[in-house]
């Protein structure tokens, strides 16, 4: 079942069902769109900061992909985490997390309607599960997880499944770069 599960989520989304438009706001307190990086590669990945494994494990290969590449290749790629929880990761909290992969790393967030928005524009699918009782902001988040590439014009490149490791990204990202 699980390498079932694993295929399952490494298998790209067409690119005519990822447009990667979003307007969010970064953990500086910036508002910014997907054009705010134009000429860039994007390194995207959805999830939120409580996440207890994956999404910390995706922002490690993501900063370990980073470092495999050269300076140069590294400082055309601009790696991005969006949250699918924005009650818990306001712009003060998610400065704090970005800051544990390095100082390239942007963090996104935005009212619930943006985030939803954005996490539409990438076919990424979450659900928030209440607690029960008083444990108001004790709660997990069921979401879709990978790695979104988009090229330099904002367009989709490809997705990685959540157990790409740093090779395999840092490989996809020259093919993205070398475009």
């Amino acid at each position: 079942m699980a390498a079932a599960l694993a295929l399952t989520l490494a298998a790209p989304a067409p690119a005519e069902e990822v447009t990667g438009r979003f307007l969010l706001e970064t953990h500086d307190g910036r508002r910014v769109t997907d054009s705010s990086f134009a000429g860039k590669v994007r390194m995207m990945a959805f999830g939120y900061t409580y996440c207890p494994d994956i999404c910390p494990t995706t922002l490690a290969t993501m900063a370990a992909a980073l470092d495999l590449l050269s300076a140069d290749e590294a400082a055309q790629v601009v790696p991005i985490f969006a949250t699918v929880d924005p009650k818990r990761d306001t712009v003060a909290h998610l400065k704090d997390y970005m800051a544990a992969f390095g100082p390239a790393f942007v963090g996104l967030t935005g009212t619930p309607q943006m985030t939803d928005a954005a996490a539409r524009a990438f076919k990424v699918r979450y659900q928030i599960h209440p607690p029960p009782g008083e444990a108001r902001d004790s709660y997990l988040v069921d979401h879709s997880a990978g790695i979104y590439l988009m090229r330099r014009d904002g367009s989709f490149a490809a997705r990685l499944g959540h157990m790409a490791g740093p090779d395999e990204v840092a490989a996809r990202l020259r093919q993205v770069l070398a475009q």
